[in-house]
This record gives structure tokens, C-alpha cells and sequence, in this order.
């Protein structure tokens, strides 16, 4: 019988961890600093490079290691797998961060929010910031930004490996 080709797991897993591992960097970096509960351009765009870079990187070195070819099949599994297990690893990270670590860092997200809706509308009535500050309360809570930051990965897993696959791929020709 004749081997189909190498596995994507090793793949998946080598850069997953990576993608991970440097999200938590990234992570550690701005809590320590003090701008964890603060959202900017450059934090989301040095983000979105690592998730860029694990995914093609994991792509490529697989179709290098497959003698040139990969699918398009392959690297959808490739980039979503990557970005799954780098994803879940930063979350195991921010579970830690928001239960042992700093618990009272949702209560800044929240201030933070709550802020920001009072600065830009000032004919807000009561009624309505207590609507706005219960609906803040629930898209903070760790369950629901959990799985905000789960749908995101694999969002931009499956956008990125469609894009960088449709570039890259190689098909075996079937009549050799």
C-alpha cells in the first residue's frame, strides 16, 4: 500500500503551542506593564501577526515537509487546528489571570466600558445605563468572553489558512 502522505497533527500541535505560548507573552507583557484592560491598535495588530505567522508557518513547513504539495483541505485543518490549540492555551491563561491571578480585573473591563458609554452620550437616563451596565456585566463575565475569544480564533484560523491555502496549495498530480 502506498503512504498517502505525512500526518498534520505534529503540525498542529508544534505551532498551535507556539501561537499559544506567544499570545501569553504578549498577555504577560501588557498585564505587567499595566495596559491589560486597555484596547489599541497596536496590541490588535502585533495579535494578529502571531496568528498570521503560527498559521502559515505550520502551512508552510508542512507542504515543505510533504514534498511541495498541500491541499487546500489540508491547510484549512492546519490553520483552524493551530488556532484552536493556540487559542485554547491563551484561555487556559486568562482563566488563571481572571480567577487566581487578578479576579478584580473584570470589575476594570466593566469600569472601563461603563466609562466610555457615559463619555460619549450624556443624555443617558437611568434607566438606560442600568440596561447598558447589566448588558456590559454579561459580555464580561469569563464564560462569555471565553467563548467570544474561542468563536475569534477560529474565525480568523479558518480566514487566514483559506487565504494563505488558496496561495500556496499544490495538488499531487493523480496520474503519476
Amino acid at each position: 500500500m502506498e503512504k498517502k502522505g505525512i500526518s498534520i497533527k505534529k503540525y498542529i500541535l508544534i505551532y498551535g503551542v507556539i501561537f499559544g505560548v506567544t499570545s501569553i507573552l504578549l498577555s504577560f507583557y501588557r498585564y505587567f506593564t499595566g495596559v491589560y484592560t486597555s484596547s489599541n491598535l497596536t496590541h490588535t495588530t502585533i495579535l494578529l501577526l502571531i496568528t498570521i505567522c503560527s498559521i502559515m508557518a505550520g502551512i508552510i513547513f508542512f507542504k515543505k515537509n510533504n514534498n511541495s504539495f498541500i491541499s487546500l483541505k489540508e491547510a484549512l485543518k492546519i490553520g483552524i487546528g493551530i488556532s484552536v490549540i493556540g487559542g485554547l492555551i491563551a484561555i487556559l491563561w486568562k482563566i488563571l489571570l481572571i480567577k487566581v491571578i487578578d479576579p478584580e480585573i473584570i470589575q476594570e473591563l466593566e469600569k472601563i466600558q461603563i466609562k466610555q458609554y457615559v463619555e460619549e452620550s450624556s443624555d443617558f437616563t437611568d434607566e438606560n445605563m442600568n440596561s447598558i451596565i447589566k448588558t456590559i456585566k454579561k459580555f464580561t463575565s469569563p464564560p462569555i468572553m471565553i467563548l467570544f475569544a474561542l468563536i475569534e480564533d477560529l474565525f480568523l484560523g479558518f480566514l487566514i489558512s483559506l487565504i494563505g491555502g488558496l496561495i500556496i496549495q499544490k495538488k499531487k498530480d493523480p496520474f503519476q
